[in-house]
């Protein structure tokens, strides 16, 4: 269909991890991606919030999520990724391209925003979300999102509270719900951003990235328990999330839960070693695990994955150290 419409170049990914290698190694203009992968923990959604998540998908590029289900707590979650489209099956070539040309429509609308972020000018990209939401300018919702999230991450706070607040205002949406509390926590307000993400989670339960922010509100307070039992429903509603699966197994691991530690590290591995969001902390922590139990079969496997991340990036000094503390476990195991 696709290649009828005149797109010159199409790559096709039948896994969810084959997926995430193409779109962390190469950008696109258009991603069609199934909600389901065959025999995969990992969903289309969980593709899609991991990559946002890491900043590694541009604003530029138009993501359509494609799926048989017209569920309200699908439509709501694609609403709630800021999804650029979605599409229901069976769909026609003319469905397909209707959206495609819409969501291009949207991108070149807010072609200059897109621009200044790519050209790392934040601060004037947030300048021109405002002036679009304050006039109401096509688009003037998903701007508001972008540029609440450039003021959060440029350190205005106050800002970027007054556009959650303002957008909470006109619609709930649970995005600029969430917004608040990440303002309360970046600006130090830990007991207080605690108790709006209590409301939110009690009102939105499926809401994966409310207990992310959550997690760390606790870890801020040290309630290391409770940040883990945290994750845990993180990682519930979202098996397929490298970084969930790592908070979990960390926590886990300094918690002293070492079955469940073992469990989440190797689910992460599993599903992201090959990831620029996968950590290598998580192989240190395993290989522990493992030698504490002379499992020197999974031992040599998480040795050999630290090798391989050591060859592929001999400058990082972290990874190094990592290697070498791996080292000196496989010297006690072979005595």
């Amino acid at each position: 269909m696709l290649r009828e419409m005149g797109v010159g170049h199409v790559a096709c990914a039948s896994r969810a991890t084959d997926a995430r290698r193409l779109l962390e190694s190469r950008s696109f203009d258009v991603v069609l991606c199934d909600y389901h992968f065959d025999h995969a923990a990992m969903s289309g959604q969980d593709l899609l919030d991991d990559l946002r998540r890491a900043q590694l998908l541009p604003y530029s590029t138009v993501f359509v999520m494609v799926t048989g289900e017209a569920s309200y707590t699908r439509v709501a979650e694609a609403a709630e990724a800021a999804l650029d489209s979605y599409l229901l099956k069976p769909h026609t070539a003319t469905a397909l391209e209707q959206r495609l040309l819409q969501a291009r429509h949207r991108k070149k609308v807010l072609g200059e925003i897109f621009a200044a972020i790519e050209a790392g000018e934040f601060a004037a990209a947030a300048q021109l979300c405002r002036a679009r939401f304050e006039q109401r300018g096509e688009y003037w919702l998903y701007a508001a999102r972008i540029g609440a999230e450039l003021l959060l991450r440029e350190g205005d706070h106050a800002a970027a509270r007054t556009l959650y607040e303002a957008v909470q205002d006109t619609r709930a949406l649970p995005w600029a719900k969430l917004g608040i509390p990440r303002v309360e926590l970046e600006s130090g307000q830990t007991h207080r951003a605690c108790r709006t993400l209590e409301s939110l989670i009690s009102e939105q339960p499926s809401y994966a990235d409310a207990y992310d922010v959550m997690g760390r509100a606790q870890l801020e307070r040290g309630e290391a328990e409770a940040a883990l039992d945290t994750y845990r429903n993180a990682s519930r509603l979202t098996p397929g999330s490298v970084t969930r699966l790592q908070k979990q197994g960390m926590l886990a691991f300094y918690a002293g839960q070492r079955a469940e530690a073992i469990d989440s590290l190797e689910r992460a591995v599993r599903v992201g070693i090959s990831s620029k969001m996968f950590d290598c902390e998580s192989l240190v922590l395993l290989a522990l695990l493992q030698f504490d139990q002379r499992d020197h079969r999974a031992f040599m496997r998480t040795h050999a994955n630290l090798a391989l991340a050591v060859e592929r990036r001999p400058d990082s000094a972290r990874l190094r150290r990592f290697l070498r503390t791996a080292d000196v476990f496989k010297a006690l195991l072979q005595r």
